[in-house]
């Protein structure tokens, strides 16, 4: 291999004895130094711009935009980052230094780029005088802590690191060594041809020393590019990783972001297209700023649709063949494995880096196998030329196939159509999906496609009469995405589908999955007829809110009872008798112990569980009360005796009241001068009727209670609670508006045309009413007695 040194060591460095190691609170005369006029800042302008996580902005201006973590947006004129929900774009000029800042820093030079996290300075600490790089973040805003610690307290050698952070007006800050050599952008765009590859070779010996030094202490980077890799020194050249904006710890080795568009587009690799996250990340991004330096050129010119670039990073391998040396384009080809587990990583470039050429992924090239068509169908960077195998690979990867053939891109979709059209459809007809169907079944009628006979699997689960069980029982309670998955083989009738496949050695047949589907749908249908048949009224009704709003798990229910074995139903019986045993009521025990109900059971046992819950505080408040009432009784007499005239005056009161508004509306009437002059007089005789009739009763009925009477039974209290009550009634049936003006309109036709109507109406209705509340209050005394007199231990089971 020509073009790359055998030794891993800087000869200059090896020379002068100097570090490249860019701790945060080292000093020396390459960061220390004045910035130079001629020479670029540290967020130099013309780089693709970073996507981030949500919050994080890019920091240059060319090329595509950096997205980032869902919420944020730049600060200045460059395009838009995606950011984290809710947050906007200031308005206005960009603003000045926190006060504590701006009294210990002074700004030499605003060199914020095109960033979204915040403003940039290169400013010169007061203190010292010494040349600092200062980031402030936007208010509410922070780097991961974890992240933030390591660049403090653990920063690797080519890697700038934090002097100091903190927070100041609610912004987080950063205090950084300033370097004035520029990037590996401003290096790129020097040498529109590439760069030499004993240079590279050194660019990408440090560089794997700082992701080596990163991935050990469990960080991603993510964004890594030319714009974001400084360099310290020229002469002996030190490259140093810089910006950690949008940096994730990955201390599993692996994780999923929520939003695949984080980074910088040209540079994340394939398997982001599904959230996936590991250091095999960092080390693709390398391989994209070795091949954009190595040929002078960014790696989609004149590009800058998104799902244009994300289709040719995840459909096909990145073609190295414009690297003129042969070592770095082994390099490029290694880094740039779309097979994340084959990538190239620190071992591979150590090896590379010590004159070795290591293997690489031979999963691009295509297969040796006899081709059973014309032409190959590539995937992934992988020719096919076999149904099965496409089949089995494109199931393998889920997700992946998902965002390549089910995404925005048309043409890997219509590829694989054409693909398809050279084979025969193995005397199997798979119908189009339906125009609305969810990606995953799209897909699936995909993978059909290709192989009608290939064992049925869908989404990660392979869909025979025998495993559909637990399947069904994570749909019932409620797992994602099992719940998803039941339902969408239910509306879109997969099962018919998925039972032309055959059976590996690992993998079953789908052998019976139609006769799985009838019974399937007949169990539907019981559930439904057991549930309307549930004798307990409220029970009733919650099984059939359950069978409406929770269709999913209702699903789930139905197939489990058309697919339980008898193990499973022993299980489900011992579960059911075990609740029954703890509920204590009896329509549940009713439901357990008739073996057709036992789903509808299932279904109703969180209902059963609440409404068992709710009897238990009523017993308990049962029990409280009667504590009360023997601890009170002599008071409570008493009180009874006591509080007579007061009860009184409640009565005469109410009365009052409604005399008031008697008159009032017989005054009205005979001002209106409609009615006659008898009606007039018959109407002022009913008003007084009214107001003795009510005056005697109610003051009966107070005198009986005594200090029980208000606010339980007397006409005020007891007048609101009917009012209320009718009122609700009136707004739940939303006939409140014209319930309204009819009692109004009667109201005022009464009053003017038969004003002694509402009078006499008023003085029949009082005596019974006070009545009924006299016949109330006497039956709750006599159960307070009978408690009273019953022994403290009789008390009621709560067993309904």
């Amino acid at each position: 291999m020509t073009g790359r040194p055998a030794s891993t060591t800087n000869p200059t460095s090896a020379r002068t004895g100097r570090s490249t190691r860019l701790w945060p609170h080292r000093t020396g005369p390459w960061w220390s130094s004045c910035h130079a006029p001629d020479e670029a800042v540290t967020t130099p302008d013309g780089a693709p711009r970073t996507v981030f996580d949500p919050g994080r902005g890019p920091a240059a201006q060319d090329g595509p935009p950096t997205e980032i973590d869902p919420g944020r947006s730049p600060l200045d004129g460059g395009a838009q980052t995606e950011v984290e929900p809710g947050r906007t774009r200031p308005a206005g000029a960009r603003p000045d230094l926190p006060a504590r800042l701006a009294e210990r820093f002074r700004v030499e030079l605003d060199i914020t780029g095109s960033g979204n996290q915040g403003d940039v300075y290169h400013v010169v600490r007061r203190a010292d005088d010494a040349q600092r790089v200062l980031k402030v973040h936007r208010p509410g805003w922070r780097p991961d802590d974890q992240v933030v610690e390591f660049l403090r307290q653990e920063c690797p050698e080519h890697v700038v690191g934090y002097d100091e952070t903190g927070v100041e007006d609610d912004r987080f800050y950063a205090v950084m060594p300033h370097l004035t050599g520029g990037n590996l952008l401003d290096m790129r765009n020097r040498a529109p041809s590439g760069l030499a590859p004993d240079v590279l070779a050194e660019v990408v010996r440090q560089l794997a020393s700082g992701l080596a030094g990163i991935h050990a202490a469990g960080i991603v980077h993510r964004d890594l590019k030319p714009a974001n890799l400084l360099v310290a020194a020229r002469e002996p050249l030190t490259i140093a990783i810089a910006d950690f904006g949008i940096s994730i710890p990955v201390p599993a080795g692996e994780t999923y972001t929520e939003d695949s568009r984080a980074g910088t587009l040209p540079y994340t690799p394939p398997e982001f297209a599904v959230g996936q996250v590991r250091p095999a990340f960092d080390w693709w991004s390398l391989g994209v700023c070795v091949l954009e330096l190595a040929t002078g050129q960014a790696l989609f010119p004149g590009i800058d649709e998104a799902h244009i670039i994300r289709s040719r990073i995840i459909s096909r391998p990145l073609d190295t063949a414009a690297v003129p040396d042969d070592g770095i384009r082994l390099l490029c080809d290694g880094l740039l494995t779309i097979d994340v587990d084959e990538r190239w990583g620190a071992e591979k470039v150590a090896a590379w880096l010590r004159g070795e050429r290591p293997e690489v992924s031979a999963s691009a090239r295509p297969s040796t196998r006899d081709p059973s068509a014309t032409r190959p169908y590539v995937f992934i960077g992988r020719e096919y030329w076999d149904r099965q195998e496409l089949a089995a690979d494109l199931i393998k990867d889920w997700g992946l196939s998902l965002a390549v053939l089910c995404g925005d891109d048309s043409e890997p979709r219509n590829s694989l159509l054409a693909w398809l059209k050279s084979f025969p459809d193995n005397g199997v007809r798979i119908p189009a999906p339906p125009r609305r169907a969810p990606a995953d079944v799209r897909l699936l009628h995909l993978i059909r496609a290709v192989d009608p006979t290939y064992p049925p699997w869908y989404r990660r689960w392979n869909i025979t009469p025998g495993g559909l069980a637990p399947l069904a029982q994570e749909g019932y309670e409620g797992t994602i995405p099992s719940t998803d998955v039941v339902t969408e083989l239910w509306d879109h009738k997969l099962f018919r589908l998925l039972s032309t496949g055959g059976s590996t050695q690992t993998l079953s047949s789908g052998l019976g999955l139609v006769e799985t589907g009838n019974r399937w749908q007949n169990e539907q249908e019981r559930l439904a007829a057991h549930a309307a048949g549930v004798r307990d009224a409220g029970a009733r009704r919650a099984a059939e809110r359950f069978l409406r709003e929770e269709r999913g798990r209702a699903l789930s229910l139905a197939l489990l009872a058309a697919t339980a074995n008898t193990e499973n139903r022993r299980e489900i019986q011992r579960g059911l008798d075990e609740q029954a045993r703890t509920f204590r009521l009896s329509w549940f025990s009713e439901l357990v112990a008739a073996p057709d109900y036992h789903w509808v059971a299932m279904a109703l046992t969180p209902h059963a569980e609440a409404e068992s819950a709710r009897l238990a505080d009523e017993e308990r408040a049962r029990r409280a009360h009667e504590d009360w009432l023997r601890r009170t009784e002599g008071l409570r007499d008493w009180s009874r005796r006591q509080n007579r005239p007061q009860a009184l005056s409640h009565a005469a009161a109410g009365v009052a009241a409604i005399a008031a508004f008697l008159f009032a509306l017989v005054a009205l009437g005979d001002v209106a001068d409609v009615a006659s002059e008898a009606q007039v007089v018959n109407s002022w005789v009913g008003a007084a009727a009214a107001l003795v009739l009510g005056l005697v009763s109610e003051s009966v009925l107070a005198w009986d209670s005594g200090g029980r009477f208000h606010p339980a039974y007397s006409l005020l209290g007891a007048g609101r609670v009917a009012l209320g009550r009718l009122a609700r009634s009136i707004v739940a049936r939303r006939i409140a508006g014209p319930a309204s003006l009819a009692a109004a309109g009667t109201l005022v036709v009464l009053t003017i045309f038969a004003p002694a109507v509402l009078p006499f109406l008023v003085a029949f209705l009082l005596p019974p009413w006070a009545f009924r509340r006299y016949l109330d209050w006497r039956a709750q005394d006599r159960r307070e007695r009978a408690i009273l007199a019953r022994p403290r231990e009789d008390r009621p089971s709560s067993t309904r």
